[in-house]
């Protein structure tokens, strides 16, 4: 799998070209065995224990509107550990946070955990529940673009629970809250709905990360690229999906 620079900050305005189309393919080769994996893996009967912005039945986490609002609906299937996921979010997560804010969007984000399968680590389900735990705080959206601003730069290192709540802290969580938010990551309540979430990206036919859809369409690979190299190309390609 291609292993992209872990940038420390979201100030990146061009990502990789000429190996992008390639590093894709070899993305979706290793997610169709890790598939196999997710799909084969007993969830141990956990509870399904969601947040405030969760969709029922692994849906994913919805910022902005929500589902129902008459605005663009955005679904990204992503991986913590993905590093082409670093680099979409590293372009345009700035931009989707604002249309998030400003109410023009609602962006569903669909984590999913098939890269612990391959890299032999459990880091994307916890960055997943970590995540979900940074929702119960209220800050996601921060707490989301840290974690893909920090992608470890040697491939499998993956993530520790002192990261977690640095960023936490970073996106605003003190004091009792932060305390809340280390008891969340440590005891990972919501690991049974992040199975969930891979769960439902299998049934959606995803094959591919980062995958986008908008308005129910999937945006194609040529798109992808622009978006990965240029933020400024987001807007062009919401429109021709609207």
């Amino acid at each position: 799998m291609p292993r992209p620079p872990a940038p420390q900050v979201r100030t990146v305005s061009k990502g990789p070209s000429t190996a992008l189309i390639g590093g894709v393919v070899l993305l979706v080769v290793v997610l169709v065995a890790a598939l196999v994996w997710a799909a084969t893996r007993d969830a141990g009967g956990l509870d399904s224990q969601g947040t405030g912005s969760t969709l029922p039945e692994g849906g994913g986490v919805s910022m902005g509107p929500g589902t129902d609002a008459d605005v663009t609906q955005i679904r990204i299937y992503e991986d913590f550990q993905c590093p082409w996921c670093g680099v979409l979010e590293n372009s345009i997560g700035p931009a989707l946070i604002e249309k998030i804010e400003a109410g023009e969007v609602n962006v569903t984000f669909q984590i999913m955990s098939f890269l612990d399968g391959s890299l032999g680590n459990d880091s994307s389900v916890r960055a997943a529940n970590a995540a979900l735990c940074a929702d119960d705080a209220d800050v996601f959206l921060d707490f989301h673009a840290a974690v893909f601003a920090n992608q470890p730069q040697q491939e499998g290192a993956g993530f520790t629970d002192e990261q977690f709540l640095g960023w936490a802290e970073e996106a605003g969580v003190a004091g009792e809250a932060l305390e809340t938010f280390g008891r969340c990551v440590e005891d990972l309540p919501h690991t049974g709905y992040v199975e969930d979430m891979q769960t439902r990206a299998n049934q959606d036919g995803v094959t591919g990360t980062p995958t986008l859809v908008v308005n129910g369409e999937t945006v194609g690979n040529e798109e992808m690229s622009r978006l990965m190299q240029d933020p400024s190309a987001l807007d062009e390609v919401l429109a021709d999906h609207s």
